[in-house]
């Protein structure tokens, strides 16, 4: 119990999500549910030592002696109450939103008061529905390689005069949201679920043929590469238990002998409509254009969610099979291994075999040299590197409306130190229609090896907005660029993202623990070099670091001083 009247503490604030909407529905219920919680809440806090500092209708406010206290006590809380949720239809269930603080608080006759319960109301505000946000003082506090946060940033609060550095903490049970952050970055394969096909007021014939359109949408986008397909009436808790981010919704509406067939591509978590199709048919030609429409539908989706906006430009092949074999090559590529490699090589070498007066086949296979000589996956990079510029400049002769060709060039120069010549190349680049996500990634790369860190972020951001899945080293660079900005909570944060996906991304990693020693984060940065000591003995960190063309030679020096405080890099 805490008893001294000033001092600094840690205040949890704790507010329920959509309490009004609870009390309309079922104020007997509702009121029953949060009497309950009302002890389940002071009981917690005891147990840490706190103290509960009040209880009001549907928030309350505590003290703890430390941050580790809080934390355990908002654990402890949220997932008695989701074991509790899952017994309880989803209008029924409660969650609390949390918010923390460290500083000054003061004790007067029972009564609370001070900055830090003021700061974390405000938190409170921002924090996701059934998660914890906390404020950087307990951040620092919480330096534990265990605990898993996410950066929020800087946020201005309600009557806080300053600025606050606000994290969430992702790994409370709630709802699949640290699924949710790693999505974010759109390095995992989506999982699109099919609904059950809407057949009211048609008659037994069209109703029978509704069903065989929804298995053709179903066996068509099942086969579709790096997308996983659930089939939504198989899963008792139907797509919001599936775990999908996307659902597809369809339909038929029948007028005499004319139908409309309907489908609707959805994000479950905005539930925005992606896209919409509509076709108008008659009731004997259903069977015919059933398949056309899955294949429309299938279409839709790959360019949506999966390859993204090159996938438009790429359709102008009009041949199917070549289109075929580029996106299998992204697929390949996209996985980063040295086999998908090679056999992303030989499908784009197969067009631009079979169209050589395309930019697309030559510009894909120097962009494929290029990303294999950089990671190490041939064993004469230097060769691959020279194949790729021949390469790339047979895409720029054939007109490469993307500048993709160009951006290769200027990344193959800059990997081999001749700054001048790569800059002239990204000087002179020309997009003529900016669909291509790896333009804009190369460019990003080139230009935070320039120290041009915020037109790297830039850059890289455009290449993750046009693209349905991002290739790992987009983010990667984005952390690096962000590190050499000094926006270190924000580089920490998506290494993080990156890891959860490719636990050996050795850049990852370095960024990581180098923003970790600057945030003073000391356990967690020894504990990441020894992530990296474990998956990289055989690699010398420094001479890594060496080999990387940054032009500013400060960058390598503090991320080599930094590394070597986290002991990732031997001392003198």
């Amino acid at each position: 119990m805490i008893t001294d009247r000033s001092t600094e503490r840690v205040a949890l604030n704790a507010d329920v999500v959509g309490y009004s909407a609870l009390v309309a529905d079922d104020l007997e219920a509702t009121t029953a549910t949060m009497t309950a919680y009302h002890q389940l809440v002071e009981t917690e806090i005891a147990a840490n030592d706190g103290t509960l500092a009040n209880f009001v209708g549907d928030s309350f406010m505590a003290v703890f002696g430390d941050a580790m206290a809080g934390l355990r006590t908002a654990i402890a809380i949220t997932t008695e109450i989701e074991e509790r949720n899952a017994d309880l239809p989803q209008p029924r269930q409660v969650r609390f939103r949390m918010g923390m603080d460290q500083g000054s608080v003061t004790a007067a006759e029972g009564k609370y008061h001070g900055d830090a319960l003021n700061t974390a109301a405000r938190i409170q505000t921002i924090a996701p529905a059934g998660g914890l946000a906390v404020s950087g003082p307990v951040y620092q506090a919480l330096d534990e390689p265990a605990l898993r946060f996410r950066a929020m940033g800087r946020q201005r609060l309600k009557n806080i005069p300053e600025q606050v550095d606000v994290y969430e903490f992702v790994d409370l049970p709630s709802d699949g949201r640290h699924r949710a952050m790693r999505r974010s970055l759109a390095l995992e394969s989506p999982t699109l679920a099919i609904l059950p096909i809407h057949t009211e007021m048609v008659d037994d014939t069209v109703r029978a043929t509704a069903g065989m359109i929804r298995r053709d949408l179903l066996h068509r986008l099942s086969v579709l590469p790096d997308l996983e397909v659930v089939d939504a009436p198989s899963e008792p808790s139907g797509p919001q238990g599936s775990g999908a981010r996307y659902m597809v919704e369809t339909g038929v509406h029948q007028f005499g002998n004319n139908v409309r067939v309907f489908a609707v591509l959805f994000d479950m978590d905005t539930m925005n409509v992606v896209k919409s199709h509509k076709w108008m048919t008659t009731v004997e030609e259903m069977f015919t254009v059933s398949e056309e429409l899955a294949d429309e539908v299938a279409h839709s989706v790959e360019v949506e969610l999966v390859i993204g906006e090159p996938a438009r430009l790429y359709a102008e092949l009009d041949d199917p099979a070549a289109i075929e074999k580029v996106y299998l090559g992204w697929y390949h590529l996209r996985n980063e291994t040295k086999e998908g490699w090679h056999r992303a090589l030989e499908l784009f070498g197969d067009v631009s075999r079979s169209h050589p007066d395309r930019p697309y086949g030559f510009t894909l296979s120097a962009f494929a040299l290029w990303l294999g000589a950089s990671n190490r996956w041939t064993a004469d990079p230097e060769a691959a590197f020279d194949q790729a510029v021949e390469l790339a400049r047979k895409g720029s002769a054939g007109g490469d409306p993307t500048g993709m060709a160009q951006a290769v060039e200027a990344a193959v120069l800059m990997s081999r130190g001749e700054v001048d010549e790569a800059l002239a190349r990204l000087e002179h680049l020309e997009i003529v229609r900016p669909t291509c996500d790896v333009t804009y990634g190369l460019e990003g790369s080139i230009r935070r090896y320039l120290g041009e860190w915020e037109r790297a972020v830039e850059l890289l951001d455009v290449a993750m907005r046009l693209t349905g899945i991002n290739k790992p080293w987009y983010p990667t660079v984005k952390a690096s660029s962000l590190f050499v900005g000094g926006r270190l909570d924000e580089a920490a944060s998506l290494a993080e993202g990156v890891l959860d996906y490719q636990p050996n991304n050795l850049e990852a990693l370095l960024v990581l623990a180098a923003a970790q020693v600057e945030q003073g984060l000391d356990r967690r940065a020894r504990a990441t070099s020894e992530l990296i000591k474990e998956r990289f003995p055989a690699i010398d960190v420094e001479e890594w670091l060496d080999k990387t063309p940054y032009q500013r030679r400060e960058i390598v020096e503090r991320w080599k001083g930094d590394l070597m405080s986290a002991g990732a890099i031997a001392g003198i």
